[in-house]
């Protein structure tokens, strides 16, 4: 097995706050709402830490028709703009990884600026590192999300406001 990490940074020109009540918060709101041809749903299962949030995937994820992605909470901190969750099925895990987590931070950088540090870290199944391919198939998912809702927030001044 190797474990492995890799950093993503995404500008995004809305504020981190409402950056983290549209990407977090209401994530089960927006996914499905804003990219309906990569999500079909999204549920959420409890409140805060431990809470299991379920993606259901669309033709367009390129994922099998009817899969889906669980994830386990493990941080969210509204003070840091910080959250943390480990895919719990799904997301290629048991296909090439024997674990995937993902830590997002939304740090200011002005006052309708933010970026987005995604740090992603994987353990394979077997003793080799990912190919391009699979680090990809972990990793693009994040942009396209936060791209997607910050157009909406742009577009819509008033949301989260």
């Amino acid at each position: 097995m190797v474990v492995g990490s890799c950093i993503d940074e995404i500008t995004v020109n809305v504020s981190n706050s409402r950056l983290w009540k549209g990407a977090i918060c209401d994530a089960h709101i927006l996914y499905p709402k804003l990219l309906p041809e990569f999500f079909t749903k999204y549920e959420r299962v409890g409140e805060g830490v431990g809470s299991i949030n379920i993606l259901h995937f669309a033709p367009a994820s390129k994922m099998a028709i009817g899969s889906v992605n669980k994830n386990k909470v493990e941080i969210l901190d509204e003070a840091t703009y910080t959250t943390k969750y480990s895919v719990i099925e799904g997301d290629l895990v048991g296909v090439y990884f024997k674990s995937v987590s993902y830590e997002i931070t939304f740090e200011a950088t002005g006052p309708n600026t933010c970026v987005a540090k995604v740090k992603t870290v994987y353990e394979t199944l077997e003793d080799k590192h990912p190919n391009e391919e699979e680090l990809n198939a972990i990793r693009n998912g994040s942009t396209k999300v936060l791209k997607a809702i910050e157009a909406y927030l742009i577009a819509n001044p008033d949301v989260y406001a």
